[in-house]
């Protein structure tokens, strides 16, 4: 389902002018694209940093958080770790929307 919006001239001649592309259409979805990538680097390098922190996948983590006691900080990591996953297979789904 298409939606029409109404961009100023000079939004839409910035976005050709930063995508290089031949169309707003276009140029959008690349801006768009390059922001997941951005967020999508982002999840991964907190993700990298947590599984070199605790020697683990986060799955493994999970499993054995549910026997032990955590501190603060512990606890914030595996909240910090859970959203990250959960963001990256959400910014994955939405590459798959783009195209």
């Amino acid at each position: 389902m298409g939606v029409a919006i109404e961009l100023p001239e000079r939004i839409k001649e910035e976005i050709l002018s930063i995508t290089k592309k031949e169309n707003v259409v276009d140029g959008i979805r690349d801006l768009l694209g390059h922001e997941l990538i951005r967020k999508k680097n982002k999840y991964l390098f907190m993700i990298l940093h947590f599984e070199k922190q605790y020697g683990m996948k986060f799955e493994d983590f999970e499993e054995k958080s549910k026997d032990m006691k955590m501190d603060y900080e512990t606890e914030k990591d595996y909240f910090d770790w859970d959203m990250a996953v959960t963001a990256l297979e959400d910014i994955n789904n939405e590459f798959r929307g783009l195209n």
